[in-house]
């Protein structure tokens, strides 16, 4: 999450009951960017760039010791206010001790464990280091990707001495059969191709661990995902940092596709992997990537870059990079450069 704390109110409620907090923060970004061909098509020209993001989180411990709290992106709320089915851009969890129930817009169990190679703290206002072909999210199993999903989770957390066990859930078609729900026809750019005749719910878990060690900071992640009758991804990711602020890491998943789904979206079984260096000294910090798709031998590949420099007060400098290459032997690149502002 690149907020910080903009302002707080705590409310306190009757004797007896511990109190609530309430905090807003903001993030807002101005430059230019390029979006390439691929992600803007017809416009591969430099535009202005300017975004604002509005986050309100909300906490709270009750008599018992359970601690409860929700928080909402108000840049990605869609109708969450008034439809509970629709994910909006809202989360919420309850935990006590080591265990932690959370629901809404967070990450699947395999997203949250495999480490991405986005590494050294650095970004760009277009996420150039991220949206490249090579690069793999984790969150590209969750969502729109798994049979047209609208990625709301259940996911149960533990934690225990450097290790985090997490398991989840995600509902493709609110608990009905994909094939059950009227949809609009698919399109070229439009993932209702991919409504499919699969199961209700994408299960996932993962283990994850850190610890320091010989002054190393060690991280790292086992996740699976599966949708019964579509897919299913095993994953695995390891980050290192070392003294000096250097940081490397290294990401293998292997793809599975069924059979039927194979025939009749045009899809196959595939495999990636990727690497990243991130550097952090001071006011700057740095990171590169690289990653590869091979799906039935056709490969897709890119790198990614970005540099920031912090000017201090919230106010950092930010530039990216993105590279691509496709399986028809295309390629293309985007580019960013501007200023972030935390309040």
């Amino acid at each position: 999450m690149k907020k910080i704390l903009f302002a707080s109110t705590a409310l306190v409620a009757t004797a007896g009951v511990a109190a609530a907090e309430v905090t807003l923060s903001g993030y807002a970004e101005m430059g230019v960017y390029n979006p390439g061909e691929s992600f803007d098509v017809g416009n591969d020209e430099v535009q202005f760039f300017t975004d604002i993001d509005l986050t309100f989180t909300m906490s709270g411990e009750a008599d018992n010791g359970l601690v409860f709290g929700a928080n909402i992106d108000l840049d990605e709320s869609q109708k969450s206010f008034s439809d509970p089915w629709t994910q909006g851009g809202e989360a919420l969890f309850v935990s006590y001790g080591g265990a932690t129930f959370t629901m809404g817009d967070t990450d699947s169990s395999y997203d949250k464990v495999v480490p991405e190679m986005n590494l050294g703290g650095a970004g760009s206002m277009a996420d150039d280091e991220t949206i490249h072909a090579g690069f793999n999210a984790g969150g590209d199993y969750d969502g729109g990707t798994l049979n047209g999903a609208d990625g709301q989770q259940a996911r149960f957390d533990y934690a225990f001495e450097g290790f985090t066990f997490s398991a989840s859930a995600m509902q493709i078609a609110n608990g009905s059969k994909p094939e059950d729900v009227i949809r609009t026809p698919a399109t070229d750019t439009d993932p209702a191709e991919y409504y499919a005749d699969t199961g209700e719910t994408a299960w996932s878990a993962g283990v994850a661990y850190s610890t320091e060690m010989s002054g190393l900071d060690l991280n790292a992640g086992l996740g699976y995902i599966t949708l019964d009758e579509f897919a299913e991804v095993w994953g695995l990711g390891v980050t290192v940092g070392f003294a000096g602020g250097f940081e490397v890491g290294a990401t293998y998943s292997d793809i599975n596709i069924e059979d039927s789904v194979e025939a009749d979206y045009d899809l196959s079984d595939g495999e990636h992997w990727g690497v990243g260096f991130g550097y952090s000294v001071n006011a700057l910090s740095l990171g590169i990537n690289y990653g590869e798709y091979d799906f039935d031998g056709e490969t897709q590949s890119g790198y990614g870059l970005a540099v920031n420099y912090d000017l201090g007060g919230g106010l950092v400098a930010q530039a990216g990079y993105g590279y691509s290459e496709f399986a028809d032997g295309s390629d293309d690149d985007t580019y960013s450069l501007g200023l972030a502002m935390s309040f």
